[in-house]
């Protein structure tokens, strides 16, 4: 999480937040991801937001997750073949 943190702020100061990313900036540029600012930070540390998403970042890709699917799309298929 904290490399994801330091890539954030690094990619925002390369959009021009040269010096550094503001504290707080209004509620609804912070909830669209228009501006950066370490509220949003903090606030996803704070609601377990692992992966970042609030912050912009794509959850990883999990093979657990694709196994345990197809499990559950087989047991689906399993049932309706039974009630038709």
């Amino acid at each position: 999480m904290h490399s994801k943190i330091d890539q954030y702020i690094q990619s925002w100061r390369k959009r021009g937040y040269g010096t550094d990313i503001p504290d707080e900036v209004p509620e609804m540029i912070r909830t669209e991801g228009l501006a950066p600012s370490y509220k949003a930070i903090a606030l996803a540390i704070l609601s377990h937001d692992h992966g970042l998403r609030s912050l912009g970042y794509a959850m990883p890709d999990s093979p657990w997750y694709r196994t345990l699917k197809a499990m559950e799309l087989q047991g689906r298929e399993s049932t309706q073949l039974l009630l038709f």
